[in-house]
């Protein structure tokens, strides 16, 4: 009868560590997230479009404002439902 053997890590200290940091990068996130009285997906999509807002320029933002609504009522005009 054969074994199975699973290949343990060798290294447990850097991942604890790895564990540990990303453990504690969420917590930092959940913490900002609850000042602004966000959840944390809310928290990181408010947080992008903060950073695209320096990064693009007025025009950019403009066609990327005028895409979003043109694919929202094109979905709405699919879906029957009213425009807001």
């Amino acid at each position: 009868m054969s074994q199975i053997s699973t290949k343990q890590s060798k290294n447990t200290t850097k991942d604890k560590r790895s564990w540990w940091l990303s453990h504690e990068a969420f917590l930092y996130l959940h913490a900002l997230a609850e000042e602004q009285g966000l959840n944390i997906p809310q928290f990181l999509e408010s947080l992008s479009r903060d950073l695209a807002k320096q990064r693009l320029p007025e025009d950019q933002r403009a066609s990327i404002i005028a895409e979003a609504k043109r694919i929202t009522s094109d979905r709405r005009a699919g879906t029957g439902q009213p425009e807001a």
